[in-house]
């Protein structure tokens, strides 16, 4: 299959920001859904801001948003209904397009009477045999464009490109724009046709098509029990606009999706292994005994989140509960929920009920936020979930939480970032997953990624930065295999001797923004052993979970001496692999043959027979590779392969 998930080298995380991810996701591992908060993105506003669609640009800006570590998007869709497809161009693209071959000249003619006749095919290549009669009615523009031309109109704030007009003529089609819409066929370096529709420029390609397949091919490149993630996809739809009339509102739609085109099946043909879908969640909550209890406890979503009512035959079931990403993932090996979001009036006659079993509904898996009230230093003040309110969750309720930021401000400066960033991540700390909806830096994220990957990084609430340091180079470092939360860092964690004397952090039991530390200091392997029932030594899961921890570091009156407080989080059985559960915890990964960082046993033995099939299975995959790599498009071409060990996810 052709690679399609090929990120900038630079936009993949590489250590310690490798191990900040793989230990965010660990930590939440056993924590509802729709309580972990995860970076968004609108695909618009981060790959399309200049009116320019086209499939391979987009593969390149998707690419590099999911190597960021964007885990929610939201995507507009427009039903281009003469077509019949699902598109990402806002404009219907006539059905007959010609074939342009790059610094070709072709001869576009229009009959501007109606629209239905423009839209029925009478776009079409001429030829230099065409009839004259038939010139007499029409008028006819031809341009010769190359790809030169249009890189560099496309550089340009609208994004607009100029023909230049048959010599002689002095006319260009933009000009035309008064009476009639601009189309040109501009061709790309891979012979595939660019059209513009002014001010729209699109691949006749571009739709969703292209988003599934990206997507399936990062899912089989990411799917390791290390490298594995959760997606969410929000769609909102839209009518397409005429292309007589582009600019104006769409007309109303008389051609809905027939089955074949309803999203869910658009999704399933690709994907179906992979949704966790409403029924799945029907199913699931009907009969816990036989679903969320039935797998083992790292997989189990935790109670304290969730109400259960066990029926006379002694099943548990749930109204309100939510599985956790250990389970949906490391257990049933699902990887994708799609949600339906605002679609516009013209299709409010789409089969929604044919969506029911696939996409989740309207606002289901995503409950905007609009009562926050954030001070000019970008506190928020108002609507945060960070309360002092800690033993009824019920009071303290950010099921799906996510709140639209960057809206309506031009972030085209680097300095400019600096409040969205600190905004982004005050938002994160409140339960809330931020969703980025402006241009940042006037790039897109294929053109410069880095700006989104400073967003999607602002979202980390769990180590500081640079940590956890890489603290294998000597002997007396072993000692140093334990994490602290430093209320100096704003209850971000750094790595700490495990010898020295701290206070340790105490969550209770089913409760998990109740959280109080021992009245005495102590070494780490004694920390489990000092929190008082009803209170357990633990380790922050979630965003809004450390944030209530770091309000109960700031009300304890304790003397941390420029350190901080114990958490149940350490590497003492690998090195590299971070895991709760005490100084006696096992790290899951250990039989992984992938590692996450070094992971370097204290001690390792490997026979010298299993050491020379490692050897052999290396030289066949590299020879594999090797030849794999002749067969490559052109996306694939601009970057180096980014070294993805292809493994089963574990069941």
């Amino acid at each position: 299959m052709t690679e399609m998930f090929t990120p900038d080298d630079g936009a993949v995380p590489v250590p310690p920001l490798t191990t900040v991810f793989l230990s965010q996701r660990d930590l939440g591992l056993t924590v509802p859904i729709n309580y972990v908060t995860q970076p968004g993105v609108s695909f618009s506003a981060a790959c399309f801001p200049f009116h320019r669609y086209d499939d391979d640009d987009a593969g390149d800006c998707l690419s590099n948003l999911l190597a960021d570590g964007f885990r929610r998007f939201e995507i507009d869709l427009y039903w281009d209904e003469e077509r019949q497809i699902w598109s990402f161009c806002p404009v219907a693209i006539p059905t007959s397009i010609p074939n342009a071959a790059p610094s070709s000249t072709v001869t576009l003619s229009f009959q501007p009477s109606t629209a239905s006749s423009f839209r029925s095919g009478s776009l079409a290549a001429s030829s230099s045999t065409s009839d004259s009669a038939s010139s007499t009615s029409t008028s006819s523009v031809s341009s010769s464009i190359t790809k030169s031309a249009i890189s560099s109109a496309a550089g340009l704030g609208a994004r607009q490109a100029t023909s230049t007009a048959d010599a002689g003529t002095g006319i260009s089609a933009t000009s035309l724009g008064t009476t009639l819409p601009t189309a040109s066929v501009l061709p790309d370096s891979d012979n595939n046709p660019l059209v513009e529709i002014s001010p729209y420029i699109c691949t006749p390609t571009i739709n969703l098509l292209t988003f599934t397949s990206l997507i399936l091919d990062y899912v089989k490149k990411t799917e390791t029990d290390l490298g594995a993630h959760l997606i969410y996809v929000i769609m909102n739809l839209h009518a397409a606009a005429s292309d007589m009339s582009p600019t104006a509102p769409a007309p109303s739609v008389t051609k809905l999706p027939t089955s074949g085109n309803l999203l869910s099946s658009l999704w399933s043909s690709n994907l179906s292994a992979y949704l966790y879908t409403p029924d799945n969640l029907r199913s699931d909550r009907a009969n816990l005994n036989g679903s969320w209890y039935t797998v083992a406890p790292r997989y189990r979503p935790v109670d304290g989140y969730y109400r259960t009512t066990r029926t006379v035959n002694n099943i548990f079931t749930t109204e309100d509960g939510w599985p956790s990403e250990g389970y949906i993932e490391l257990s049933r090996s699902k990887r994708l929920l799609l949600g339906h979001g605002t679609h516009d009036p013209q299709l409010a006659g789409y089969n929604f009920t044919g969506d029911q079993a696939t996409i989740f509904p309207e606002g289901y898996i995503q409950a905007s936020q609009s009562n926050l009230v954030v001070t000019s230093t970008d506190a928020v003040t108002s609507g945060c979930f960070r309360s002092n309110i800690t033993d009824d969750l019920s009071r303290v309720n950010a099921s799906w939480a996510t709140l639209s930021n960057g809206d309506g401000t031009g972030f085209t400066t680097t300095s400019a970032l600096t409040p969205l960033l600190n905004l982004t991540s005050n938002i994160t700390d409140c339960g809330i997953s931020p969703i980025l909806n402006v241009t940042l830096l006037n790039a897109t994220a294929r053109e410069d990624y880095k700006p989104y990957q400073r967003y999607s990084y602002s979202t980390i609430w769990s180590w500081a930065p640079n940590e956890p340091k890489n603290t294998s180079s000597n002997t007396a470092d072993d000692l140093f295999r334990c994490a602290i939360s430093r209320p100096g860092l704003l209850g971000r964690w750094a790595v700490g001797d495990c010898s020295q004397k701290l206070f340790a952090s105490c969550r209770a039991l089913e409760q998990p923004y109740n959280w109080t530390l021992t009245t005495y200091q102590m070494s780490y392997s004694f920390a489990s052993q000092a929190c008082q029932y009803p209170y357990k030594f633990a380790a922050p899961r979630t965003a809004l979970e450390n944030a209530y921890l770091f309000q109960a570091m700031q009300a304890s009156n304790r003397d941390f001496d420029g350190n901080g407080a114990w958490v149940d989080y350490n590497n003492l059985d690998v090195k590299g692999c971070w895991t709760m559960g005490g100084q006696n915890a096992t790290c899951p990964y250990s039989g992984s043959t992938t590692s996450a960082n070094d992971l370097k046993r204290k001690t390792v033995l490997v026979p010298t027979i299993a050491a020379l099939i490692v050897l052999i299975v290396t030289v066949l995959t590299v020879l594999a590779k090797v030849a794999g790599n002749r067969k490559t498009n052109r996306r694939r071409n601009k970057r180096a392969h980014n070294g993805f060990v292809y493994e089963g996810v574990p069941s």
